[in-house]
């Protein structure tokens, strides 16, 4: 019995490094603007075409102007501790002013997230009324310990700020600027998994999602060296993209905490 447990372990822990190809992908509904349900897609290019998509439950309370909202995660394939998703928060004045973090399910990394259960809310440094972060600005993490928050001006996404945790994420303390080499577009959407990068076109009807841009590197993301470009079906620009480990992979973490817990009583 304790072998049977303990090899689920080990083969999480052996699973790809940094790098490794996205398994999973969850794509919020946002008709007329407001993020209703989700889809789960066992890769980019399912979610580009629109096959096999596997209904991923309703979100509620749902997202209104989802555009102006960030979810994202801090996933890695071999996910061996325990991860999280983050929502931002805006308020009145057009400015983001906090971030709700919601424990990741071993069994369904967007469950809490998607109740709305058991989130804790942290308030933005330094951010209030008429300073701070703008609703425009999208947010993500890349799974490695780095956050992102992109700057936006009246041309569209011209740069962004990394910070190395997410204690200095929400301080806004520690980050470092870099300009990006083109102007991305006002609508795109970024997002990251182990050391990768995505974003968005915004080109197609009414600014939806035409294609999908892929960095092999921040430095190649800044550089504007996209290795791969993807048609899309015309997803509304609201949409949210949201990578998770391949199904199974966080369930065994779950098992992995099991034998960790039978050990510590032996």
């Amino acid at each position: 019995m304790r072998i049977t447990l303990f090899l689920p372990f080990v083969g999480l822990a052996l699973v790809s490094s940094a790098g490794a190809a996205m398994t999973g992908i969850y794509r919020t509904s946002s008709p007329g603007g407001t993020a209703d349900g989700l889809t789960l897609y066992s890769s980019l290019s399912t979610l580009a075409g629109n096959s096999n998509g596997v209904n991923g439950g309703s979100i509620s309370p749902t997202i209104a102007n989802a555009k102006y909202v960030s979810v994202f995660g801090d996933f890695i394939q071999s996910q061996t501790t325990q991860g999280y998703i983050y929502k931002s928060i805006y308020n009145a004045q057009g400015r983001v002013s906090q971030i709700v973090r919601y424990a990741a399910l071993a069994t369904d990394p967007l469950g809490n997230f998607r109740t709305n259960t058991g989130g804790e809310t942290f308030n933005l440094s330094g951010f209030g009324s008429s300073a701070g972060w703008d609703r425009e600005d999208d947010m993500f993490a890349d799974g490695l310990g780095n956050f992102y928050r992109n700057g936006t001006s009246s041309t569209g996404n011209n740069g962004v700020t990394k910070f190395t945790s997410f204690q200095d994420f929400v301080a806004g303390t520690n980050g470092q600027y870099s300009a990006y080499s083109t102007t991305y577009g006002w609508n795109d959407r970024f997002f990251a998994f182990e050391g990768k990068f995505y974003r968005t076109n915004t080109g197609g009807p009414n600014g939806s999602v035409s294609s999908f841009d892929v960095y092999n590197s921040f430095g190649d993301l800044l550089a504007g060296n996209h290795s791969q470009r993807i048609n899309s079906a015309n997803w509304d620009r609201a949409d949210l993209f949201i990578p998770v480990p391949a199904p199974g992979a966080l369930a065994l973490l779950g098992v992995a905490g099991v034998v960790g817990s039978r050990r510590a009583r032996r």
